[in-house]
């Protein structure tokens, strides 16, 4: 039962084939994103793109009523109804990332007017966001559901209400944001026009071949400055030594109570804030590429510890113990590396691709969370986790290597408060 528990194929193969779905179309969000830009409507850019995830949102919610309301009667239609569940709730979370890829890498940027004391501040604000609604959303649909005695209609009822009201509210803050920074909806000068008038006719020349697209995409990612960093980032996502459901299913296979394994989430949601206020302190004091490769030779150092566990399975405390601490604690470097890598791409991409550029950095990242949930079903035996772990303390390794030669060692990020990136490493896109 726990074999199946763990590596149920069906979960890892969605897991799989979600994450494959995001490498081919976030590249191309990104370019929508930034023809947006070109043609000012940064603002319709991003309501269209959540207006797609919140419908989605919606009828999944409808949906998981319509079943469990009628499923007596529904017959084969229930088989067709779950399958829309499943697309509708990919699409959403391909519309979730593509909207992110705007707000973070544009958005913010154009609001803090590209000042590093601002962006810091406020990058680490999003993260907290984000960590403490990954916290408090299961809690709160715990309780949800423990109110309504464990029936499932009304809390996607409530769901669905909670989705209408957080779409209104976003409309609302969008709109207002736009009122108060000018700067998002301001034609800019002729020659900044005219370039971007270039790339929106790149973009429809290329059109007819996604291919062509995807590549154009990514050569313009590796002729960035960040590139080497970026791509150490994503190689963290083959790391399956995190809080995530493979490792969590092995804790279970070992033995650890449900109640351990929510104290460990819990931990390590609390390391990852831990993390965001290190960066915040060490960027009053050292530079970006100094924090971006300190924290993950900090991970580094914690992954192996947890990696030495793996190899003590016949001692059983000590090597959970090992196993656990070890990922609690490297996720304080995990963030704090995050957000050094993501400012500096703030910094460096220009405004005309940071739209291409991170959606091509969501696409990459993509591909190794494909390729971690792969992993998962090529080792499928838990007996085997120490070869899942030998491969993201690989990745983690080569990620620390190209972040000391793409980041630490680079000659474009010694001064990162003057860094502009060059405007002609955009210009070369593949017809």
């Amino acid at each position: 039962i726990i074999f199946d528990i763990w590596f149920c194929h069906h979960s890892l193969s969605r897991g799989c084939l979600a994450h494959l779905l995001f490498v081919y179309s976030t590249g191309k969000a990104g370019r929508f994103f930034d023809t947006g830009v070109a043609n000012n409507r940064r603002l319709q850019s991003v309501l269209l793109i959540l207006t797609g995830q919140y419908s989605c949102i919606l009828a999944c919610c409808a949906i998981c009523y319509i079943l469990l309301k009628l499923d007596d009667n529904l017959g084969d239609l229930s088989k067709v109804l779950l399958f829309l569940i499943i697309l509708l709730s990919g699409f959403g979370m391909l519309s979730s990332e593509a909207a992110a890829v705007s707000i973070e890498n544009d958005w913010i940027v154009v609001i803090c007017d590209n000042k590093a004391d601002y962006l810091g501040s406020l990058n680490v604000k999003l993260r907290r966001v984000h960590l403490v609604s990954r916290m408090v959303g299961p809690i709160a649909a715990g309780y949800c559901l423990k109110g309504f005695d464990n029936k499932l209609e009304p809390v996607f009822l409530v769901i669905g209400i909670v989705a209408l009201v957080s779409f209104i509210v976003k409309y609302k803050c969008l709109k207002r944001i736009c009122s108060v920074v000018p700067a998002l909806v301001m034609q800019r000068g002729d020659d900044a026009n005219m370039e971007e008038q270039r790339i929106v006719e790149e973009e429809q020349d290329q059109r007819h071949c996604s291919s062509c697209s995807m590549i154009g995409g990514y050569v313009i990612y590796f002729q960035q400055d960040i590139a080497l960093g970026g791509l150490g980032e994503s190689l963290l996502y083959l790391n399956v030594m995190s809080s995530g459901d493979i490792m969590t299913s092995y804790l279970i296979w070992r033995g650890l109570s449900l109640n351990w394994i929510g104290i460990v989430r819990g931990a390590t949601a609390i390391t990852g804030l831990l993390g965001t206020a290190v960066f915040e302190l060490s960027a009053k004091k050292y530079p970006l590429r100094t924090i971006a490769t300190a924290s993950i030779a900090f991970q580094v150092a914690c992954l192996s510890v947890s990696f030495c566990g793996t190899f003590f399975v016949s001692n059983g405390n000590l090597s959970l113990s090992m196993l656990v601490v070890g990922v609690i604690v490297s996720r304080i470097g995990l963030w704090a590396n995050d957000l050094s890598i993501f400012q500096l791409t703030q910094h460096t991409v220009h405004e005309n691709v940071r739209g291409i550029v991170g959606g091509s950095q969501h696409s990459i990242n993509a591909f190794f969370y494909a390729l971690h949930f792969t992993s998962g079903i090529i080792w499928a035996d838990p007996s085997k986790f120490y070869i899942l772990c030998l491969l993201g303390y690989s990745a983690v390794i080569a990620a620390f290597f190209l972040m000391l030669q793409g980041v630490y060692f680079s000659s474009a990020f010694q001064n990162v408060a003057t860094v502009t990136s060059s405007r002609e490493k955009y210009t070369n896109v593949p017809e």
